[in-house]
């Protein structure tokens, strides 16, 4: 589902008149990215199944700091990694202030940084993270491509006032799971609804969007979530004007949230153990330990 066809589905489910000016589609959008961050992320998260994985390398120099990316959710990483001239690679242990006094190896957090300790002068520092899903906005402010016409262009069924050159876009998939297909592009050039890039991501198909960075008209998760979503902008809604019917669909959302997770872990069905660097948070034979 786009965001106009959220917006609809809250507006069905709330009884929400199209005349209604209580909410106009911006308030809802606001709702929707609101619930986004509150509802979404911590569940999608909570699962452990490396959705929203992401990484960034960086050329190391000695004394060099490294900026934690922006998409990061909460500013946190989940690995920090050392490739080698012949990238094997190395995950680093973190220090702490206390560790200056020492000769030990790794890195440090400075503010929103990773400073290597000074036995690493080259190579590639690897920060892997779980990027924040896009902001939803709506459909008029993204491109939808009708055709892929080379390697490095496309054609667009429109295209937004803000698409000019040296715009940085972000390439998202249409269909689920709705994925994140490439970020932070150069638009090269505009000419009439063709859009030119240095090059088009793997996997990019019609009916894919193309928008400005950090922006998309779908919910990046899957099909089986975005329901989540649209019924905790409804309870939102529900909830601001204190409407009768709150209480029973507060409960549904309760439900659906319930019924997503049980769906969605595992994410893999078979008898493997999960684990993740260090501790066994995993599970064998649908136990938990």
């Amino acid at each position: 589902m786009n965001t106009s066809e959220m917006i609809n589905a809250i507006k069905i489910k709330g009884s929400f008149p199209t005349s209604d000016d209580l909410f106009s589609d911006d308030d809802f959008l606001v709702l929707l990215n609101h619930q986004f961050k509150t509802e979404i992320f911590p569940l999608m998260i909570s699962l452990s199944e490396e959705y929203f994985l992401l990484s960034k390398d960086y050329s190391v120099t000695q004394g060099g700091l490294y900026r934690i990316p922006s998409r990061a959710i909460g500013a946190k990483l989940r690995d920090v990694q050392y490739l080698d001239a012949s990238n094997n690679v190395q995950d680093l242990n973190r220090l702490f202030e206390e560790d200056r006094k020492t000769t030990k190896s790794g890195f440090y957090i400075v503010r929103n940084s990773i400073e290597l300790t000074d036995d690493y002068t080259s190579n590639t520092l690897r920060l892997k993270y779980f990027g924040r899903p896009n902001k939803l906005v709506l459909t008029t402010d993204c491109a939808q491509i009708t055709s892929i016409d080379s390697a490095t262009q496309v054609t667009t069924d429109f295209v937004p006032g803000p698409f000019t050159d040296a715009l940085l876009v972000d390439f998202v998939q249409n269909n689920n799971p709705y994925d994140l297909l490439s970020y932070d592009q150069s638009l090269v050039g505009v000419s009439g609804l063709s859009l030119t890039f240095n090059s088009l991501p793997d996997g990019l198909e019609v009916g894919d969007w193309v928008c400005i960075a950090q922006t998309s008209p779908v919910a990046m998760v899957p099909e089986e979530i975005q329901p989540i979503l649209i019924q905790s902008a409804l309870v939102s809604c529900l909830a601001s004007k204190k409407d009768k019917s709150l209480e029973y669909e507060a409960a549904v959302l309760e439900r659906i949230k319930l019924d997503a997770k049980n769906m969605m872990d595992p994410r893999v069905e078979n008898d493997s153990i999960k684990f993740r660097t260090g501790n066994l948070l995993g599970y064998f034979s649908d136990r938990w330990y």
